[in-house]
């Protein structure tokens, strides 16, 4: 029996140890606190192009579960610069009332989801046109920043099986609005939802985007963007048979973005939104 014994021993230690470690790559997610914030994480491309960004997972997190993942685009008030430390570049973002907000128990307790937030850095932007042009015509290649923010939404769904793919959302503010546009114009299959605020697009391509539900943002007397940029994507979506929601605020100015996230009716529309096909992240 003792002979016996020695031989199971490192069969049952190499099974307890598979066993034993965890399915999810990301263990600091289930093994720190319900609720842990933001994480910084820093992904670079294959040709060495890097973006920081800031990871806030679903609240009570369970790898046995499947997430929603939305894509927050910041506005230029957020960007990183290369004279301030890591911790400055992160309280620019993470400390800012519409991007805490994500993370807070007003959405997590009842649409715990993953919250992804890139940092631009200096005077780079989402789209490259000025915020105050209004409708643009859409440059053949994305920029670089947001390509980054695509393919780190690609390896955040390789990394998080758990990630929902049918349930990828995408919003952004000011600058963020522009770049929410020229994503979903660019991809408009990815994404199960858009909330662009304050932004514009390119009218000529509205036809992309008439299956995708979108709610667009913006208030009625911006002096930053103008609004007839919402506006013309708007009307021009529906005149190719779409049905996007717009919301335009009487009187308000540019910064509007709390006023829309903390709307309850905002927030259960977008996590009730779901692609009808599921999409490989390279796709």
């Amino acid at each position: 029996m003792k002979r016996l014994y020695c031989l199971l021993c490192p069969s049952l230690v190499l099974i307890f140890l598979f066993v034993s470690q965890p399915i999810f790559p990301a263990s600091d997610l289930s093994q720190r606190s319900p609720q842990p914030g933001f994480l910084t994480r820093k992904f670079t491309d294959a040709r060495g192009a890097s973006m920081t960004y800031y990871l806030a997972p679903p609240r009570n997190y369970n790898p046995r579960e499947r997430y929603p993942l939305v894509l927050l685009l910041h506005g230029g008030g957020e960007r990183g610069q290369s004279t301030n430390t890591p911790a400055q570049n992160r309280a620019l973002l993470v400390n800012d009332p519409y991007v805490s907000y994500w993370s807070s128990a007003a959405v997590q307790d009842r649409w715990p989801s993953f919250i992804v937030a890139p940092q631009v850095m200096n005077t780079n932007q989402w789209v490259n046109t000025p915020i105050a042009q209004g409708s643009y015509q859409l440059a053949p290649q994305p920029t670089s920043a947001l390509q980054l923010a695509r393919d780190i939404v690609d390896r955040l769904q390789q990394t998080y099986p758990d990630i929902d793919a049918t349930r990828l959302y995408i919003t952004g503010i000011s600058m963020g609005g522009y770049g929410t546009w020229d994503a979903i114009e660019r991809w408009p299959a990815y994404f199960a939802a858009a909330a662009p605020v304050a932004g514009a697009g390119d009218p000529a391509l509205a036809p992309r985007l008439t299956k995708l539900p979108i709610w667009a943002f913006q208030g009625g007397d911006d002096s930053v963007v103008p609004v007839s940029g919402s506006r013309q994507m708007v009307q021009a979506i529906r005149a190719a048979g779409g049905n996007p929601r717009y919301t335009e605020y009487a009187g308000a100015d540019h910064d509007i973005w709390m006023r829309v996230y903390s709307s309850p009716d905002f927030i259960a529309w977008l996590f009730a939104q779901q692609s009808r096909h599921v999409k490989s992240p390279s796709g």
